[in-house]
């Protein structure tokens, strides 16, 4: 079959159907909630079309001229990727913070090169990474398994079968194939299902994941696909699939386990559209000559009248030829989102998503919905002006040598506009000043004029029947505690010689994550780490995520200077507290916490340390038996477990201190001052949205309940309303939660202050 008997104007219209899916997705469009999975029918359509492309070109020449392959593939999708690469990148050195360019500028280079799929999992699996804003270029995930996948097919196919073709056994040739893209499909696919429960972010992102998606269309493309779907069912097949894939994109939803097996929801539709639009030449099937009967003795009438009466099915109703779904996806408007589907996709996400990080928050609905109207009017252009002429032919013509040249050029184009963007962020960013040298010292933190407010209103009171959160609470002083007047914070601009600078600040890490003392998501086995004085009979641990392993800096300082042996046992997104909580990075109940948890404090026990200081991050989702809990039932669990590892611990140690979460930034902070460097109020965060009172008095009461000591660092962190995230010339966080290692390691003698005296 020629390329151009080839064309299903109704594959046209599924493009459409899978870029409006993506687009009302990203546009958070209210029960669009699972439009992610357009990316999957664009999966199953690739491998349906480019193997049916191998396989043709097979058929005649019984190999395939690779040259001319990559150089149609570079002239169909390079020129209008690196014209939406180069744009964004440009646009974001104009309007994203500048401290984030650099970052910006690695996502948009691995993206030209097609590799920014691999990037985003290493991302979304390193903790320290997974919380950044979106990139502008995320989207180029789907296009770097494409590529990938452009990579190795035709050198499989030509593997397996090319031999057979250039000997003119093309039914062996189909056959193996068809082999090929059975065991791809059946490995990638129980891959697929296992690595989701494991490493979800690879699964999502890793071509090995996805390529049974591929092969799947593939499948398809063989001429005995045709042969297996009856020509009046076909329809009903067809409208089935399409209601599958739009059913998808409604039912599903961020929390679903994506792609895990739900992603046969959208793939098996896509399948059974493309298989129902199958050309009807390849449906026929040749049928063996009627068998003369008289000759064989008797006639027709006696054989009819002799042969036994079976059953049979009455036939499918026949769908009028414009109910089709190809008919209706072979509509003009439909055919025209699929035409610029490619340039949609491109255009839209960079379209969405600049303008909101430039805003510091989330746009309207209006406002999105006219963001995602100019994102297809520019698609609309770009495929006009760009993608089509480039693709037949015009400025670099159809030899293979050229095509390949340009796509070394726009390469080159975007990595050059990259460097570029990152250098004038750097230089933008060259007023906050160098790094400080030497040795840090403590932070000149006067005496707060009054301590941190607790609740307002008379302390709750504790009968029989209440609660551990009520008895919690019982323990704090009765009576209303005034709110204090905190002073107004210094105006002004970043100081120049600002520490850690803010170019450096998000990576101004404790020296655990450094040496592999931190663990990460996957970890449970705690390492054996010791500083200070290793030998010392005096031992000091520190216990719990990383809101604990932000205070390392501190004790290592203290440990340095009294000669106490300091162990950290703290692991990335894990709390101390005796409950079960959910990861957003695995995207299930966190299993590996529970773990390490059991470990840390057998190994706690066995040690007997003269201090446990412990602390945690108070923004964790509870799970139990598997469901996430509602907040109202959040507190009383939250109690009971950090009850529960308090009392571990004191029967461990000689003394336990509890140190409180610190507060919080709504916004990232280095981001924020990089864009207001000369106002640093601008991003200053109110005291009553920076720091949760009750959840500190909480904390406090549990702590009196089980005869530990408890520190409140809020006065350290926030000792003006509004909050701000520069104290004199110290960069306090390091993200929205995070103290920087500097500002911690200067708090030493604050926080020794507070910790009990030891032999």
């Amino acid at each position: 079959m020629s390329e151009k008997s080839a064309f299903r104007p109704d594959l046209e219209g599924l493009r459409a159907v899978a870029v409006l899916l993506v687009l009302l997705y990203h546009a958070r469009v209210p029960l669009v909630t699972g439009g992610y999975v357009g990316v999957d029918v664009f999966f199953v359509l690739s491998g349906f079309l480019i193997t049916g492309l191998l396989i043709r070109e097979l058929s005649g020449t019984g190999r395939v001229d690779f040259p001319a392959f990559y150089a149609r593939r570079v002239r169909r999708l390079l020129p209008a990727s690196a014209l939406t690469l180069i744009v964004t990148i440009v646009a974001a050195a104009f309007l994203l913070p500048p401290v984030r360019l650099p970052d910006v500028a690695g996502d948009t280079v691995a993206a030209g090169l097609y590799v920014s799929n691999m990037r985003f999992a290493i991302q979304a699996t390193d903790y320290l990474n997974s919380a950044l804003p979106p990139s502008p270029v995320l989207h180029f995930w789907s296009l770097g398994v494409e590529e990938q996948f452009y990579l190795f097919w035709p050198a499989l196919l030509a593997i397996v079968a090319g031999a057979a073709f250039r000997a003119g056994r093309r039914d062996v040739g189909l056959r193996r194939v068809g082999i090929a893209l059975a065991a791809v499909l059946v490995a990638s696919l129980l891959f697929e299902v296992w690595l989701t429960g494991v490493a979800q972010p690879w699964a999502f992102f890793a071509l090995p994941a996805r390529a049974w998606e591929l092969a799947l269309g593939g499948l398809l493309a063989l001429p005995v696909a045709a042969t297996l779907v009856p020509r009046r069912l076909a329809p009903w097949l067809g409208w089935a699939g399409l209601a599958l894939v739009v059913a998808s994109g409604l039912v599903l939803n961020d929390a679903t386990a994506f792609p895990g097996t739900a992603v046969l929801l959208p793939t098996l539709g896509s399948a059974l559209v493309i298989a129902a639009g199958l050309p009807l030449s390849l449906r026929a099937v040749p049928l063996p000559a009627a068998p003369n009967l008289r000759a064989v003795g008797g006639s027709v009438r006696a054989r009819r009248q002799a042969a036994p009466r079976l059953p049979v099915a009455a036939p499918a109703p026949e769908l009028p030829a414009s109910l089709t779904p190809a008919a209706v996806l072979s509509r003009a408007p439909m055919r025209y989102l699929g035409r610029i589907s490619y340039s949609l996709y491109l255009w839209h996400w960079p379209i969405l998503v600049i303008p909101a990080a430039f805003v510091g928050g989330e746009l309207p609905l209006p406002v999105r919905l006219a963001l995602a109207a100019a994102a297809v009017a520019v698609a609309g252009l770009s495929q006009r002006y760009v993608e089509d002429p480039i693709r037949h032919g015009r400025f670099v013509g159809l030899a293979s040598r050229r095509s390949l040249a340009m796509a070394g050029a726009l390469s080159l184009a975007v990595a050059v506009s990259s460097v570029s963007a990152s250098a004038l962020a750097s230089a933008r960013l060259g007023a906050t000043g160098p790094e400080i040298g030497g040795s840090i010292t403590d932070v000149p933190l006067p005496s707060p004029a009054a301590s941190p407010p607790a609740p307002n209103g008379p302390a709750a009171t504790a009968g029989p029947g209440a609660s551990l959160a009520t008895s919690a609470l019982a323990s704090q002083p009765a009576g209303p505690t005034p709110v204090p007047t905190l002073p107004p914070p210094p105006g002004g601009p970043v100081p120049a010689d600002l520490a850690p600078s803010l170019s450096a600040a998000a990576n101004d890490l404790p020296a655990i994550y450094a040496d592999g003392c931190h663990l990460d998501i996957a970890t449970v086995t705690p390492p054996r780490c010791a500083f200070g004085a290793t030998s010392s009979p005096i031992t000091v641990v520190l216990f719990g995520d990383s809101h604990a392993a932000q205070w390392f800096p501190a004790l290592q300082r203290l440990a340095s200077q009294h000669g106490w042996r300091l162990e950290p046992l703290t692991k990335s997104a894990c709390t101390p507290v005796s409950v079960t909580v959910f990861n957003s990075i695995l995207n299930r109940a966190y299993a590996e916490c529970d773990q390490w948890r059991k470990l840390a404090l057998a190994r706690i026990a066995a040690e007997k340390p003269d201090l446990v200081v412990v602390s945690t991050s108070i923004a964790y989702q509870l799970v139990v038996n598997g469901q996430r809990v509602s907040s109202g039932t959040r507190p009383d669990l939250w109690s009971r477990g950090l009850a529960t590892t308090m009392r571990a611990l004191a029967a461990s140690a000689a003394h336990v201190v509890l140190v409180g979460d610190t507060p919080r930034s709504v916004a990232d902070p280095v981001s924020c001052l990089s864009q207001h460097l000369d106002n640093v109020l601008a991003c200053a965060v109110p005291f009553s949205e920076a720091v949760d009172e009750g959840q500190l008095a909480l904390e406090s009461g549990v702590a009196t309940l089980t005869r530990a000591v408890f520190v409140d660092p809020t006065a350290w962190v926030c000792r003006t309303d509004p909050c701000t995230p520069v104290y004199g010339r110290f960069m306090t966080y390091r993200d929205q939660g995070h103290l920087t290692r500097t500002y911690a390691s200067g708090l030493a003698s604050e926080l020794f202050a507070q910790l009990p005296s030891l032999p």
